[in-house]
């Protein structure tokens, strides 16, 4: 019998406000920018391609944003995880001082931003209305480094066996730890060179190891919308 394997597509957000701004200049939780609505139309043409079984996103308004240029495209459901945000979480100001949580998105405008027919939107339950950071601290980075285990264990317990599709649209620092994790140190995602915005990578996973496709490509996208140079 021919081996089914897990397919996982893990995607940056297209450009938002912050990559385009000076680090003094940055907020709690930007939208993206003219260039980044072009990105994620590219995208969502590019995963036209798929047969997607999943798509799975963060619940900051990058990814949400990210993610309805795909649900356009291609219209499915959206599962928004609240454990794939970016490093840190939503806090604000900037610099390693910077340790004051903001709110987050509510379960609401989560809905709104994402799709189309609230029916489209499975969200974790731990999100609500209140905001899905709830004012909580700046995460340090130990706490990143379990949160990806957390996230790697919870891709194979739900999708390991089924030989599916999964679309992740996350961030460049989780990205990096969750693919540390997926690959055990075999892979040091910092080494690797930028996160490029809307960049894909993509791992299988056969039922029992981790196998690398590629990383960060972007060949979905003209020269002149290639960003992310961190």
């Amino acid at each position: 019998m021919l081996k089914r394997f897990m397919q996982l597509y893990l995607i940056r957000h297209a450009e938002s406000e912050n990559n385009a701004r000076p680090l003094h200049q940055r907020v709690e939780d930007p939208a993206i920018t003219a260039v980044g609505r072009l990105q994620a139309e590219h995208l969502a043409q590019w995963t036209k391609s798929l047969r997607i079984d999943t798509l799975i996103t963060s619940p900051f308004l990058r990814t949400l944003q990210t993610t309805r240029a795909i649900v356009n495209a291609t219209p499915q459901r959206v599962h928004v995880w609240h454990n794939v945000y970016e490093r840190g979480g939503c806090y604000r100001g900037h610099g390693p001082d910077a340790v004051v949580g903001g709110n987050g998105l509510g379960r609401s405008d989560i809905i709104r931003h994402a799709v189309h027919d609230p029916n489209q939107c499975v969200m974790d339950a731990t999100i609500d209305d209140a905001g899905w950071w709830g004012g909580r601290p700046r995460e340090q980075d130990h706490e990143v480094e379990t949160r990806a285990r957390i996230v790697a264990q919870r891709l194979v317990e739900n999708f390991g066996a089924r030989g599916e599709t999964i679309v992740a649209v996350i961030h460049a620092e989780f990205k990096r730890y969750l693919l540390a994790e997926l690959f055990q140190g075999f892979v040091d995602a910092h080494q690797l060179g930028p996160m490029r915005n809307t960049g894909i990578s993509k791992a299988n996973f056969d039922g029992s190891r981790w196998q690398f496709d590629w990383f960060n490509s972007v060949s979905h996208l003209p020269s002149r919308l290639i960003t992310g140079h961190e």
